[in-house]
């Protein structure tokens, strides 16, 4: 059974993360440790601003991961698609 703090922790990272996102931010390093994961975000224009959350939940470390996996998938699906 999920603690219902654990939860909201998840859901207020999982915003941050999101939130970042939707303002133009990519993800550009992830460190990992025994207190979380750190990751850092900078934005895709010409400041270059950067910002890092440290994520300690599980989940939000899963959610995080599974957006670098599809940015990743997208890329490889699009190089494979220009040279059909």
């Amino acid at each position: 059974m999920i603690n219902l703090n654990t939860h909201l922790d998840f859901l207020e990272q999982k915003n941050k993360i999101d939130s970042l996102i939707e303002r133009g931010y990519v993800i550009v390093e992830v460190i990992e440790n025994l207190d979380g994961s750190y990751v850092t975000f900078e934005k895709k224009d010409a400041n270059g601003k950067r910002e890092t959350l440290h994520i300690t939940n599980a989940n939000s470390r899963r959610y995080f991961s599974t957006l670098i996996f599809r940015k990743h998938q997208q890329e490889f699906e699009g190089k494979i698609a220009r040279n059909l």
